[in-house]
């Protein structure tokens, strides 16, 4: 039976028990790749469409060769960090026989770098690639309590370096146990001062804790498309970048990320360089929760 016909989006009766709702399938995933700044980065990613949804959902650029400049200031609340999208899918994932969309899962790819970085910065070397995680996760998720003192996210969680590229590379999960959201990122340097970042997020259509949610819906579908998409980067340096990468390797020969990083000290927030951490204190509090 074709999944198409087993999987879709009409709900015309609702499903009883636990199931494994099914998305895009990974073998008709294009491959796109970028010229950044001279470096060439690919990946593969399927595309879905939906009759009755935006099209925006399904951002793809109408250029692939991209310096990387023009970059704005974030939506973090700190102003410390600029950014840009690069490339957007948005995925439904279909119960079976009908019983319509269980689940939905975004994927983005974009460029970041500090607002005012330092002048010697260089995300290229691993131990400034994790300050440089450390900030940006702490700009964007540190400030945020569930209570005065109690953060409502979490992370990085399950870090795991990525060694087959051949700049630092790490992957990660922040997660917030109260209002139910995950967020999936992996950290590519691709200059001294710019960093591309892949981001996943899915969503059970349940409410309840991660573990009802995910016994009623089971996520394997997700992670894999996940995986699948991590798994198919490639990333080649420029001339120009390797050469910086051959300057890093002389005081860093090995430019892996680190094997475990623990979770960051929350609440929290950064400094003018959205590098540094920093402690949340009253007067901060009032001015990044408005």
């Amino acid at each position: 039976m074709l999944d198409f016909i087993k999987y879709n989006r009409l709900e015309l009766r609702e499903h009883e028990g636990p199931c494994t709702p099914q998305g895009p399938s990974f073998k008709r995933a294009h491959k796109y790749t970028f010229d950044l700044m001279g470096s060439k980065l690919s990946f593969r990613a399927p595309k879905q469409l939906h009759i009755f949804r935006p099209g925006s959902e399904q951002f793809t650029p109408r250029w692939f060769n991209d310096e990387l400049g023009s970059l704005r200031t974030g939506n973090d609340p700190t102003k410390t960090w600029k950014s840009r999208l690069l490339f957007l899918r948005k995925y439904a994932f279909y119960g079976p026989w009908f019983t319509g969309e269980k689940a939905s899962a975004s994927f983005a790819v974009s460029v970041i770098a500090p607002e005012s970085p330092p002048l010697n910065v260089n995300f290229l070397h691993p131990r400034a690639l994790e300050t440089a995680i450390s900030g940006y996760l702490t700009a964007e998720y540190g400030h945020n309590e569930w209570d005065k003192g109690e953060a409502r996210y979490t992370g990085p969680l399950e870090w795991k370096s990525i060694k087959n590229l051949p700049v630092p590379a790490a992957y990660f999960l922040v997660q917030n146990s109260i209002d139910r959201h995950r967020h999936f990122y992996l950290f590519i340097p691709v200059s001294r001062g710019r960093i591309i970042i892949f981001t996943f997020s899915y969503n059970q259509h349940l409410s309840g804790s991660f573990e009802k949610r995910d016994t009623a819906i089971n996520p394997k579908a997700l992670h894999e498309l996940i995986d699948q998409i991590i798994n198919s980067v490639e990333f080649t340096p420029s001339t120009e970048l390797e050469q910086d990468l051959n300057e890093v390797r002389k005081s860093c020969p090995d430019l892996s990320a680190s094997k475990n990083f623990p979770p960051l000290k929350w609440p929290a927030t950064v400094d003018e360089t959205g590098l540094n951490i920093v402690e949340l204190n009253e007067k901060q509090r009032k001015a990044l929760v408005g």
